[in-house]
Order: structure tokens, then sequence, then C-alpha cells
């Protein structure tokens, strides 16, 4: 049997009342029972009255707290797990999202695990994108499917930026990344009221040795 060690799920918030509700639903839904999820909301409003009974939810509310950064790293401290996984308020995560990603931080030896070929989907206009990256030399994993250790994060912070946050933690730590071969577990949503700029939405992120094409088959998150 796997080993289970304790995963922490971390989601930075911030009015976002429509996309939270979902976002706890496909953490509850996992199959990996040794996780907890950990929300940092510094909205204009509390959402506690969103938040299910449940003693693996841990929700914190307080006063801006800055860019994203910031609040993944007021994630991070917060956190009781072995290892911390990203997820994004507004994304679709697989019920055995956590379990491959445990899996492949264990077996890989890599010190940050996630996808470099991601689903993107637009609700408003009914279509779909894959996004892979080839760039071999600056290999990029996508920040909100992103896994490692606590023990990494505590050498290496993110840094105080709204935007990128997560390309800088793979990039400019010296970190050895693994892309998980499971592009169907994770599907990335774009929307008005995204964070941070996706790949598909801006022209000067795709970086040279990436390729966007539609996928033989819809997302069905």
């Amino acid at each position: 049997m796997m080993e289970q060690p304790l995963v922490s799920c971390i989601m930075p918030t911030a009015n976002r009342q429509k996309y939270v509700p979902l976002a706890i639903q496909y953490f509850l839904g996992q199959d990996y029972s040794n996780a907890e999820l950990i929300i940092i909301d510094d909205g204009l409003r509390s959402v506690a009255d969103l938040i299910p009974d449940d003693s693996k939810i841990r929700y914190f509310y307080s006063e801006p707290l800055g860019s994203v950064g910031v609040k993944r790293n007021n994630a991070c401290e917060k956190a009781k797990g072995e290892i911390i996984m990203h997820w994004d308020d507004d994304d679709w995560y697989a019920p055995d999202w956590i379990s491959r990603q445990v899996n492949a931080l264990l077996t890989s030896g890599a010190d940050i695990t996630g996808l470099n070929k991601v689903l993107f989907y637009s609700p408003s206009v009914e279509k779909r994108w894959l996004y892979e990256d080839t760039d071999n030399e600056q290999p990029w994993i996508c920040g909100a499917t992103m896994a490692f250790r606590k023990s990494f994060w505590e050498q290496h912070p993110f840094i105080d930026i709204q935007v990128g946050e997560d390309y800088d933690f793979v990039w400019n730590t010296g970190a050895k990344t693994f892309a998980l071969d499971y592009t169907e577990g994770f599907v990335a949503i774009l929307h008005a009221h995204n964070t941070s700029i996706k790949p598909v939405e801006e022209i000067r992120h795709k970086k040279t040795g990436t390729t966007w094409k539609t996928p033989s088959q819809n997302p069905a998150p």
C-alpha cells in the first residue's frame, strides 16, 4: 500500500464566492484520505458561511495580505503536512489527483512535481486548448498543479510578486522537476477573474518550444 504522508493543499482566494464551493467539493472528493485544505482568504468579506464543518478544512480570513506570493507563504507556514500541494480555487482536479501527485513526488526524486501539458477550458466560449511545454533547458510546470515538500519551501519561499511567483519557484531555486503524464487529471478554467494571466491568454507567456492544439476529447470536470 502506498505511503500516505499528510498533504496540505493550499488555496489562496479573495472575492471568489462563486468558485470556493466547487474547489472544496473537488478536495473532499479525493480518494487520498490524509490531507488538509488550507484556505487563505483576504477578500472584501469572509466566505466562512461557505465552508463546511469538516476537520480537514482550515479556513483563515484576514485583512489584505499582499501578493499571491505572500499568500502562498502564509499558507505554507500554516501547513501541517510534509507535502504541500497547490489547490487553485477555480480549476478542476480529478478524484485521484492527490494520490497521483504523492506517488510522483515519493518515487521520482524530484523537488517539484506537476504538469507541463495542461488542458485549458473557457466556459464562456465553450472552447478548449492543450498547452504543452517542450523546453528542456528551462522546463515549465503549471503553478496550479505543483506539489513539493514543505522542507523545500522552507529553503526557497515564494517571492513577493503577484504574477510569476510559481515560475520563479521552479526556475530560480535549482529545483529538480518531474512532469506527470496525467493531462486528464486537471483542467484550468479560463474566466474574467483569474488571479494571474494564464498561458493561453497572453502571447508573451508563450515560451519557445511550446505547442498549442485542440485536444481530441472534451475535458470532463
